[in-house]
Protein backbone atom coordinates (compact mmCIF):
# COMPACT_ATOMS: atom_id res chain seq x y z
CA UNK A 1 0.00 0.00 0.00
CA UNK A 2 2.67 2.57 0.79
CA UNK A 3 4.41 2.36 -2.63
CA UNK A 4 0.97 2.60 -4.33
CA UNK A 5 0.56 5.28 -2.17
CA UNK A 6 3.53 7.12 -3.25
CA UNK A 7 2.40 6.24 -6.84
CA UNK A 8 -0.32 7.97 -6.29
CA UNK A 9 1.08 10.98 -4.81
CA UNK A 10 3.89 11.80 -7.46
CA UNK A 11 0.50 11.29 -10.08
CA UNK A 12 -1.50 13.87 -7.94
CA UNK A 13 1.42 16.38 -7.33
CA UNK A 14 2.02 16.04 -11.60
CA UNK A 15 -2.16 16.56 -12.42
CA UNK A 16 -2.18 19.78 -9.91
CA UNK A 17 0.71 21.31 -11.47
CA UNK A 18 -0.71 20.76 -15.02
CA UNK A 19 -4.68 21.88 -14.50
CA UNK A 20 -4.54 22.09 -18.30
CA UNK A 21 -4.74 18.40 -18.73
CA UNK A 22 -8.45 18.68 -17.40
CA UNK A 23 -9.32 20.61 -20.10
CA UNK A 24 -7.94 17.59 -22.36
CA UNK A 25 -10.27 14.99 -20.74
CA UNK A 26 -13.09 16.64 -18.08
CA UNK A 27 -12.89 12.42 -16.55
CA UNK A 28 -8.99 13.43 -15.87
CA UNK A 29 -9.90 15.59 -12.39
CA UNK A 30 -10.82 12.38 -10.84
CA UNK A 31 -6.64 11.96 -10.86
CA UNK A 32 -6.05 15.43 -9.06
CA UNK A 33 -7.42 14.35 -6.05
CA UNK A 34 -7.13 11.83 -3.45
CA UNK A 35 -8.07 8.64 -3.03
CA UNK A 36 -7.95 8.07 -6.95
CA UNK A 37 -11.08 5.93 -8.60
CA UNK A 38 -11.70 2.37 -7.14
CA UNK A 39 -10.68 0.71 -10.94
CA UNK A 40 -6.97 2.43 -10.49
CA UNK A 41 -6.13 0.90 -7.22
CA UNK A 42 -7.53 -2.78 -8.44
CA UNK A 43 -5.17 -2.60 -11.41
CA UNK A 44 -2.34 -1.78 -9.23
CA UNK A 45 -3.51 -4.52 -6.99
CA UNK A 46 -3.58 -6.87 -9.94
CA UNK A 47 -0.63 -5.77 -11.75
CA UNK A 48 1.56 -5.98 -8.44
CA UNK A 49 0.76 -9.66 -7.94
CA UNK A 50 1.85 -10.47 -11.68
CA UNK A 51 5.34 -11.46 -13.37
CA UNK A 52 6.73 -7.87 -14.04
CA UNK A 53 8.20 -10.09 -17.32
CA UNK A 54 4.15 -10.27 -18.66
CA UNK A 55 4.38 -7.93 -21.80
CA UNK A 56 1.01 -5.57 -21.58
CA UNK A 57 -0.97 -4.28 -24.35
CA UNK A 58 -3.43 -1.57 -22.94
CA UNK A 59 -5.97 0.16 -25.41
CA UNK A 60 -7.42 3.84 -25.09
CA UNK A 61 -4.94 5.39 -22.57
CA UNK A 62 -6.06 8.19 -22.35
CA UNK A 63 -3.76 10.49 -20.46
CA UNK A 64 -1.76 7.81 -19.19
CA UNK A 65 -2.80 7.78 -15.29
CA UNK A 66 -3.52 3.49 -15.54
CA UNK A 67 -0.16 3.39 -17.99
CA UNK A 68 2.24 4.89 -15.07
CA UNK A 69 0.62 2.17 -13.11
CA UNK A 70 3.18 -0.63 -15.27
CA UNK A 71 5.98 1.64 -15.55
CA UNK A 72 6.28 2.57 -11.70
CA UNK A 73 5.79 -1.50 -11.12
CA UNK A 74 8.57 -2.16 -13.63
CA UNK A 75 7.13 -4.01 -16.07
CA UNK A 76 9.52 -3.92 -19.33
CA UNK A 77 7.26 -4.77 -22.40
CA UNK A 78 4.22 -2.43 -22.27
CA UNK A 79 2.51 -0.71 -25.45
CA UNK A 80 -0.38 1.34 -24.79
CA UNK A 81 -3.19 2.60 -27.80
CA UNK A 82 -4.04 6.02 -27.68
CA UNK A 83 -5.96 7.22 -30.69
CA UNK A 84 -6.42 11.20 -29.64
CA UNK A 85 -2.73 12.09 -30.89
CA UNK A 86 -3.09 15.20 -28.10
CA UNK A 87 -3.43 12.63 -25.26
CA UNK A 88 -0.86 10.25 -26.68
CA UNK A 89 1.80 12.92 -26.97
CA UNK A 90 0.90 14.33 -23.05
CA UNK A 91 0.91 10.31 -21.72
CA UNK A 92 4.79 9.85 -23.05
CA UNK A 93 5.65 13.61 -21.77
CA UNK A 94 3.90 12.84 -18.06
CA UNK A 95 5.73 9.48 -17.93
CA UNK A 96 8.84 10.27 -18.49
CA UNK A 97 8.98 13.78 -16.33
CA UNK A 98 7.39 11.48 -13.62
CA UNK A 99 9.39 8.24 -13.72
CA UNK A 100 12.07 9.42 -16.47
CA UNK A 101 10.74 6.38 -18.65
CA UNK A 102 10.20 6.44 -22.41
CA UNK A 103 6.61 5.15 -22.16
CA UNK A 104 5.60 3.10 -25.47
CA UNK A 105 2.29 4.66 -26.88
CA UNK A 106 0.99 4.42 -30.15
CA UNK A 107 -1.26 7.03 -32.01
CA UNK A 108 -3.69 4.33 -33.23
CA UNK A 109 -6.54 3.01 -33.17
CA UNK A 110 -6.41 -0.68 -31.55
CA UNK A 111 -5.38 -3.16 -33.36
CA UNK A 112 -5.41 -1.35 -36.93
CA UNK A 113 -3.49 -4.38 -38.18
CA UNK A 114 -0.70 -4.12 -35.53
CA UNK A 115 0.47 -7.21 -34.19
CA UNK A 116 1.26 -7.33 -30.61
CA UNK A 117 0.64 -10.67 -28.67
CA UNK A 118 0.30 -9.89 -24.93
CA UNK A 119 0.01 -11.86 -21.66
CA UNK A 120 -2.04 -9.33 -20.24
CA UNK A 121 -4.66 -7.12 -21.82
CA UNK A 122 -5.91 -3.93 -19.98
CA UNK A 123 -9.21 -1.86 -21.16
CA UNK A 124 -10.83 0.60 -18.32
CA UNK A 125 -12.78 3.85 -18.32
CA UNK A 126 -12.78 3.08 -21.95
CA UNK A 127 -16.08 1.85 -23.98
CA UNK A 128 -15.66 2.26 -27.40
CA UNK A 129 -19.22 2.67 -28.36
CA UNK A 130 -18.64 4.25 -31.51
CA UNK A 131 -17.69 1.13 -32.77
CA UNK A 132 -20.06 -1.39 -32.03
CA UNK A 133 -24.64 -0.65 -32.58
CA UNK A 134 -26.39 -3.73 -30.80
CA UNK A 135 -24.98 -5.66 -27.64
CA UNK A 136 -23.93 -8.79 -30.09
CA UNK A 137 -22.08 -6.62 -31.74
CA UNK A 138 -20.03 -5.00 -28.81
CA UNK A 139 -19.20 -8.42 -27.11
CA UNK A 140 -17.44 -9.47 -30.63
CA UNK A 141 -15.50 -6.11 -30.54
CA UNK A 142 -14.49 -7.22 -26.40
CA UNK A 143 -13.65 -10.98 -28.40
CA UNK A 144 -12.00 -9.62 -31.50
CA UNK A 145 -10.06 -7.12 -29.03
CA UNK A 146 -9.15 -10.41 -26.97
CA UNK A 147 -8.24 -13.03 -29.69
CA UNK A 148 -5.88 -10.40 -31.58
CA UNK A 149 -3.68 -9.93 -28.82
CA UNK A 150 -3.68 -13.91 -28.67
CA UNK A 151 -5.72 -14.62 -25.79
CA UNK A 152 -3.94 -13.42 -23.19
CA UNK A 153 -3.39 -15.05 -19.79
CA UNK A 154 -4.98 -11.81 -18.02
CA UNK A 155 -7.37 -9.69 -19.30
CA UNK A 156 -8.76 -6.49 -17.52
CA UNK A 157 -11.46 -5.18 -18.54
CA UNK A 158 -13.93 -2.48 -16.91
CA UNK A 159 -17.14 -2.57 -18.03
CA UNK A 160 -20.86 -0.80 -17.57
CA UNK A 161 -22.96 -2.60 -15.14
CA UNK A 162 -26.51 -3.09 -16.89
CA UNK A 163 -28.01 -2.51 -13.02
CA UNK A 164 -27.45 1.15 -14.03
CA UNK A 165 -31.16 1.99 -15.41
CA UNK A 166 -30.69 5.60 -16.86
CA UNK A 167 -31.06 6.82 -20.19
CA UNK A 168 -27.27 7.96 -21.04
CA UNK A 169 -26.48 8.94 -24.92
CA UNK A 170 -22.46 7.92 -23.42
CA UNK A 171 -23.46 4.51 -22.37
CA UNK A 172 -26.19 3.35 -24.68
CA UNK A 173 -28.36 0.05 -23.00
CA UNK A 174 -26.85 -2.55 -25.80
CA UNK A 175 -22.97 -1.35 -23.45
CA UNK A 176 -24.42 -2.33 -20.37
CA UNK A 177 -23.46 -5.70 -19.55
CA UNK A 178 -23.59 -8.22 -16.21
CA UNK A 179 -21.47 -11.03 -15.03
CA UNK A 180 -23.51 -13.46 -17.15
CA UNK A 181 -22.30 -11.63 -20.28
CA UNK A 182 -18.92 -11.63 -19.40
CA UNK A 183 -19.12 -15.30 -18.20
CA UNK A 184 -20.66 -16.25 -21.65
CA UNK A 185 -17.85 -14.24 -23.83
CA UNK A 186 -14.96 -15.96 -22.03
CA UNK A 187 -17.30 -19.78 -20.61
CA UNK A 188 -13.53 -21.36 -19.93
CA UNK A 189 -11.97 -18.62 -17.90
CA UNK A 190 -11.44 -17.98 -14.06
CA UNK A 191 -13.64 -14.57 -13.42
CA UNK A 192 -13.53 -12.15 -10.79
CA UNK A 193 -15.01 -9.10 -10.40
CA UNK A 194 -15.01 -6.06 -8.27
CA UNK A 195 -17.89 -3.12 -8.11
CA UNK A 196 -15.68 0.05 -9.33
CA UNK A 197 -18.68 2.73 -9.26
CA UNK A 198 -22.58 2.40 -7.83
CA UNK A 199 -25.14 5.00 -9.41
CA UNK A 200 -26.37 7.75 -8.16
CA UNK A 201 -23.02 8.00 -5.37
CA UNK A 202 -21.33 7.94 -9.04
CA UNK A 203 -22.31 9.15 -12.25
CA UNK A 204 -22.76 5.18 -13.53
CA UNK A 205 -22.52 1.72 -11.93
CA UNK A 206 -19.33 -0.10 -13.39
CA UNK A 207 -17.85 -3.35 -12.83
CA UNK A 208 -14.20 -4.62 -13.45
CA UNK A 209 -13.46 -7.72 -14.33
CA UNK A 210 -10.56 -10.10 -13.92
CA UNK A 211 -10.30 -12.66 -16.90
CA UNK A 212 -7.88 -15.60 -16.08
CA UNK A 213 -7.41 -18.17 -18.66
Amino acid sequence: HRDMEKLQSLLKTYNNVHPEDVKLASWHKQYCVTPFPKYWEVVYSILSNLDKSNKVVEVGCGLGDVSVIMYYLGFNDVVSFEREPVLAERTRQRIKEILSVDANVKNDVFPNGVSCKADVLILVNCAHREYADSKEDYLSLIRSYYEVVGKPRYFIWEVIDDSYKEVDEDFPEYLRLNEECVRGLFPKSRITSWVTYSYPINKRSKTLYLIEK
